[in-house]
């Protein structure tokens, strides 16, 4: 099997979400730890480095109790998969790098709601019928997984929140990065703290 050959095999295992357990370790984490340690230029051990860093991947995510950071983590176990990279690196300094572009993007954001109220009102200005408002692009997620859906903002990491956008034909319109413009010029000229109020605001009944 050639190289690409393997890569294309390994991108056919990972194209749903690889179960995060280690007791059985996936059948596809199996094979693609096989695959790669039979690589040219690989260690002999590599396939048992492959599995230990398999195994403290899942030991960390059992104790992961951040919904985005779940749903980063299992976006980097997908990617590990493609054969892109080492699956061991992927799964500790692809993780690192990561949660940690997770934890910066997670600062400039404003709550959930906010993005549905002015997000889908630009979207809604375009007069579409239907709102198809895409997640930005995360460096450890596989291209299709975008197209998987999940519920708009309230399942998105802050990653993807923030890179948010909408295809206009050949253009793209930004909605991510422009909400927190407006609310932030909102804040300043009226003195105001979109954050606070969204925990004093009272649901309707």
């Amino acid at each position: 099997m050639s190289r690409q050959e393997a890569i294309e095999f390994l991108r056919k295992l990972s194209n749903k979400d690889v179960p995060i357990i280690d007791d059985p370790v996936p059948d596809a984490v199996e094979k693609a730890a096989r695959l790669q340690a039979n690589g040219p230029d690989r260690p002999h051990d590599e396939y048992t480095y492959t599995i230990q860093a398999w195994t403290a991947f899942c030991q960390r995510f059992r104790e992961v109790k951040n919904k985005r950071h779940r749903t980063v983590m299992q976006q980097v176990a997908n990617f590990a998969l493609t054969g892109e990279m080492g699956i061991a690196y992927v799964l500790t300094e692809g993780l690192e790098q990561a949660l940690k572009s997770e934890r910066r993007a997670r600062k400039g954001l404003y709550p959930d709601a906010l993005y549905s109220v002015v997000a889908d009102g630009i979207a809604a200005g375009l007069n579409w019928k239907n709102i198809n408002v895409h997640p930005g692009a995360s460096n450890y997620r596989l291209s299709g997984e975008e197209k998987v859906f999940r519920g708009r903002y309230g399942e998105w990491t802050a990653t993807e929140i923030l890179g948010a956008h909408i295809d206009i034909g050949k253009h793209v319109l930004h909605v991510g990065s422009t909400v927190p413009k407006i609310l932030a010029a909102l804040e300043e000229r009226y003195g105001i703290n979109f954050k606070e109020l969204e925990k004093r605001r009272k649901p309707r009944k």
